[in-house]
């Protein structure tokens, strides 16, 4: 069956893929990309998994963008009754899906903002609806320009700045549920850190 089985290892894959394709764009990322982002990443996937995503039947498709999925009300702080997710793809090993949201945050004054939208977006992710949703995991993707490993060098280089390290453990830690995580290397590009945190179902 035509699927991934694991989101953090499929977007490594896509980033090793895309920074040879696309090195002077990714080299020059300022703002505005988070769309650009998901439609390359979906693009990928399709190509590189050979999935559907054009059967007439919109659960036959092995891939879409753009998804309204239920979320479990068993949880006291649900606020709403489902949530939009940016990317689903099926599972190669069962008839489930893995649901993903991205995020775009820049270093910049927006930053804490933009990094409680991040956890918010993941808390969500681990408490879907798994019994009608066909759930094999929920995923935040969170693709940081401009950020450093090093809380030290960080507020040397701008005291608003916090390191990636600490943003990433915040999200993480506030979904309250177990995670996979899955981090860039250093070697990819300075400027830009990626984590995929995955709740496995």
């Amino acid at each position: 069956m035509p699927g991934i089985d694991n989101v953090g290892a499929a977007f490594k894959a896509f980033m090793g893929s895309i920074s040879h394709e696309r090195k002077a764009i990714i080299s020059t990322l300022n703002n505005g990309f988070e769309g650009w982002l998901k439609l390359e990443f979906y693009t990928w996937l399709i190509q590189a998994y050979d999935l559907d995503y054009t059967a007439a039947h919109y659960h036959d498709r092995d891939a879409g963008m753009e998804y309204t999925i239920d979320l479990d009300q068993r949880f006291a702080a649900i606020d709403r009754t489902t949530k939009q997710c940016d990317l689903w793809v099926r599972d190669g090993e069962t008839s489930k899906y893995h649901y993903i949201e991205l995020k775009a945050p820049f270093a910049n004054t927006n930053q804490g903002k933009l990094m409680q939208s991040a956890a918010d977006d993941y808390w969500y992710m681990s408490r879907l609806k798994a019994s009608t949703e066909l759930v094999a995991t929920g995923s935040a993707i969170v693709f940081g320009v401009g950020f450093s490993d090093n809380a030290n060098v960080a507020a040397a280089q701008n005291t608003h700045v916090d390191s990636w390290q600490k943003h990433i453990d915040y999200v993480r830690s506030y979904s309250g549920l177990s995670t996979e995580l899955t981090l860039s290397d250093e070697s990819e590009h300075k400027a830009i850190k990626w984590a995929v945190l995955t709740h496995r179902y």
